[in-house]
């Protein structure tokens, strides 16, 4: 059997498993994207998208990956300074981007796994005139999910902006722009979504666009003002990737059919089963693979799973991937003590569940055979 053969066999946080029916609509005709028929498109990719995003604001549409999105959101902001949230390798990319930007950029950083306590998000706020708080809902190479909802308010109550990265929360996780009251908010087509990458999501407040028209060079082809101004048209100002639109129309179908809430209950169901079985192999085996997250604060879309000292983690994921499934290495300074499950996007407990028996199987061989 290859991982091709049939859906449910690939488990890596992002790209997700993109069902055969949205792969086959990316096979429809091109037209212009100065057209009415893109128009089309374009529109039926806004209502999913507002769906995803619980928001009646424009969602602007990139012909590229999120980062983009993140320097766009940083580029866009007036002067002031940023307090970056880092507790893994995006945050850290997003904290990064900042500083690439010329923005005075100070740093939150808590170790790998760990999540934000807002209060201390507070009292760091409180020390200085900052314009905005980035942060990662959903930090995929860790699998920590931060209070994004807390620290959007906290940073309000500072007077500050909040941009939230939800690249591996969106989609999956809980996440309501418009009732939240949030600022920005990032993702990618590939992760909980479910689409093949390369399209980057954004949505944007009101008061967020008038605010970036003081922003001293946002730029070209990320300029959020112009992306919400063309969003509005149903267009984008740059030629799109009309062959993913096909394919957004074919997936935001079947995300409606189920309805964002049986989706987000879905991703938890998920994650609920991979903590269980974690929890039962190790009661049975006596080793354990740790979830380097602790209980509360863990995704529902991606679990980082640290493994026993001295197992060699290339190893491990090779004779996971001889039984017909893909899960990913570590991220980063994670990578060779830790393996990441991604169960998210159009995967169930159903088709979880033949990924993590082939993973126990694993493990119980590695067992017998490793010195006592």
């Amino acid at each position: 059997m290859t991982t091709a053969s049939r859906f449910g066999t690939f488990f890596v946080p992002g790209p997700t498993e993109v069902r055969s029916e949205v792969l086959a609509a990316m096979s429809g005709p091109m037209i212009p994207h100065r057209s009415a028929a893109f128009e089309t498109l374009f529109a039926d990719a806004q209502v999913g998208l507002k769906e995803v995003f619980q928001t009646k604001r424009p969602v602007m549409i990139t012909a590229s990956s999120a980062t983009g999105l993140m320097e766009s959101a940083l580029r866009c902001l007036p002067q002031g300074r940023v307090l970056c949230l880092v507790n893994g390798a995006f945050s850290q990319r997003f904290s990064a981007i900042s500083e690439a930007c010329g923005h005075q950029t100070e740093r939150y950083e808590v170790e790998w796994g760990e999540v934000h306590d807002p209060d201390r998000v507070r009292q760091l706020l409180a020390n200085g005139n900052f314009a905005a708080v980035t942060v990662v809902h959903s930090e995929t190479s860790t699998g920590a999910r931060n209070p994004v909802k807390k620290i959007s308010d906290i940073a309000h109550e500072a007077g500050a902006k909040c941009l939230i990265d939800s690249v591996s929360g969106a989609g999956g996780i809980e996440l309501q722009f418009d009732e939240w009251n949030l600022d920005l908010v990032l993702t990618g087509s590939q992760k909980a979504i479910a689409l093949p990458p390369g399209l980057g999501f954004a949505v944007a407040s009101e008061s967020f666009i008038e605010d970036a028209k003081r922003a001293p060079a946002r730029g070209v082809y990320f300029d959020l003002i112009e992306l919400d101004t063309f969003a509005k048209q149903n267009q984008t100002p740059s030629t799109p990737a009309v062959s993913l639109f096909y394919a957004m129309k074919e997936q935001f179908k079947a995300i409606h059919a189920k309805g964002m809430e049986s989706r987000w209950a879905d991703h938890t169901a998920m994650a609920n089963m991979t903590d269980d079985w974690a929890d039962a192999l190790a009661s049975e085996t006596g080793v354990t693979l740790r979830n380097i997250v602790a209980k509360g604060s863990r995704s529902q879309t991606v679990s980082t799973l640290r493994i026993p000292d001295g197992w060699n983690t290339a190893a491990f994921l090779g004779e996971i991937a001889k039984r017909g499934f893909t899960v990913a290495s570590g991220y980063g300074k994670l990578r060779d003590t830790t393996i990441r499950i991604g169960h998210m996007g159009d995967h169930t407990v159903q088709t979880l569940k033949p990924c993590l028996e082939a993973c126990a199987e694993v493990l119980r061989e590695t067992m017998k055979s490793s010195p006592k």
